[in-house]
């Protein structure tokens, strides 16, 4: 180990500077449990001072129990459970229903751990070349493929490999800003950062109330310079699925009016049932339903791939944004992405998330129908998500309660767009087991106890 440590050779006891940021880096774990620090004698010799300042600077550091002196060994970082890790923002929630990483569980790791133990290099030195910047051909046939099971009629000219949901709706909206369009209709409570992204991209962002038939006629007074943002399916925040003849109607107004349409589908291979739901992009006769769909978030999200359909000249302005931004998604990515694709792999890792968001979603809303029979909840169709009123309790001081008792839950304010302050909590299943679902239900039911839910 080659460590450079400041040292004011003109002021200070040298043993005692280099003891304190010893300690320093120990703690912060930039030097880690059960690592060899250098010998005094080499140590020394790298920082210029004797022998002997070094072996009092690690005497001191053993007696603070941060290391370890072996005669044998030499002188070692403690182990984690010998060294008091300092407390970096901890809190003590233990079901974290607002977190959006999925438990192991719900990731095909064996299954890309197989894919990559069996490459040769042929595939490697493909996959370290370029990329066009709609992606790989290979890549892109079986996405337009996988789009069928969205019951989207796509063609090859529509299709772009993405870097992930949120990147694609940020190079989606720039382009749409390059097109003309100046207003983004969002509706009231929606994915939370759409309100950032439509800033950053220049685009005027309006709300609505949540689509419905009462609110349709909201809609009447878009234009060609409008794009309205929607998540028809298993909607984020609320898990919401929108009915198939409200779709219609607002395609109709489209047709009729003028304006775009941004459809987020993230989540919308994840339906509970074995009653499709399909995509609103399927049901769209015209051009103007730009789709975004993404394995990120559930599946892989570290590979942060997904794709889009978009129509023409939509998609020319997408690649040029893009080209000028992050380029292509990475090329070992792709390949890899594609061979998971090609063994069929995908089909199986999209079912075995569908089963167990299902019972996760099911223990839940019955957990919490039992602790709160009183409480107005809906039972998602698909997804990840639950909407939970909380009555007369702003959503922020339900989530406050909620994490006294070790149960971490978003607050509704986080999902609103306009002024209205929701009193309502959002839960993820993504990173609670199903098994859990009972405990927190009933932790909630000690935390919310005095609420009107």
């Amino acid at each position: 180990m080659l460590l450079e440590i400041p040292l004011n050779y003109s002021s200070g006891v040298l043993y005692l500077q280099l003891s304190d940021h010893l300690e320093k880096m120990i703690l912060a774990g930039s030097i880690s449990a059960g690592e060899r620090l250098p010998g005094a004698r080499e140590l020394a010799r790298m920082l210029r001072v004797s022998r002997s300042t070094v072996a009092s600077a690690y005497a001191l550091l053993a007696e603070k129990g941060l290391v370890i002196q072996s005669e044998r060994k030499g002188t070692y970082v403690s182990s984690a459970d010998a060294v008091e890790e300092p407390e970096y923002g901890s809190d003590d929630c233990l079901m974290r229903f607002d977190s959006e990483s999925p438990t192991a569980d719900l990731l095909p790791v064996l299954e890309f751990s197989e894919i990559t133990k069996n490459l040769q290099p042929p595939f490697f030195n493909s996959a370290m070349e370029g990329s066009p910047p709609e992606g790989q051909p290979a890549l892109r046939r079986h996405l337009l493929q996988h789009s069928a099971l969205r019951g989207i009629p796509a063609h090859a000219a529509e299709l772009v490999v993405t870097s992930g949901g949120k990147d694609a709706l940020s190079t989606a909206l720039r382009s749409f800003r390059e097109l003309d369009v100046r207003r983004l209709w969002a509706e009231e409570l929606s994915y939370g950062g759409i309100a950032g992204i439509a800033r950053n991209e220049s685009l005027v962002l309006r709300t609505l109330p949540l689509i419905d038939e009462c609110s349709l006629s909201r809609l009447e007074g878009l234009t060609p310079s409008d794009v309205l943002y929607l998540v028809p399916s298993f909607h984020n925040p609320t898990g919401r699925t929108m009915p198939h003849g409200l779709r219609e109607r607002i395609l109709s107004m489209r047709g009729r009016l003028g304006f775009h349409i941004l459809e987020d589908d993230s989540y919308g291979e994840l339906r509970y049932g074995e009653q499709p739901i399909p995509a609103l992009k399927s049901m769209d006769d015209g051009a103007g339903v730009a789709y975004i769909g993404s394995f990120s978030q559930a599946l892989f999200p570290g590979m942060r791939l997904g794709y889009a359909l978009l129509p023409s000249p939509f998609r020319e302005a997408y690649l040029r944004i893009s080209s000028l931004r992050q380029g292509h998604v990475s090329s070992l990515v792709q390949a890899i992405v594609t061979r998971f694709l090609e063994e069929g792999r995908l089909s199986v890792a999209v079912e075995k998330v569908r089963r167990v968001l299902s019972g996760r979603m099911e223990a839940l809303y019955r957990s919490l129908r039992r602790c709160f029979p009183a409480a107005r909840v809906d039972r998602p169709e698909g997804g990840a998500y639950l909407w939970f009123p909380t009555g007369r309790t702003d959503g922020e001081d339900a989530a406050a309660l909620a994490k006294a008792y070790g149960v971490c839950v978003s607050p509704g304010v986080e999902f609103a767009l306009g002024r209205k302050r929701p009193h309502a909590v959002r839960f993820s299943i993504i990173a609670v087991p199903e098994s859990i679902m009972p405990e927190a239900a009933a932790r909630l039911q000690k935390a919310w106890r005095g609420l009107a839910c």
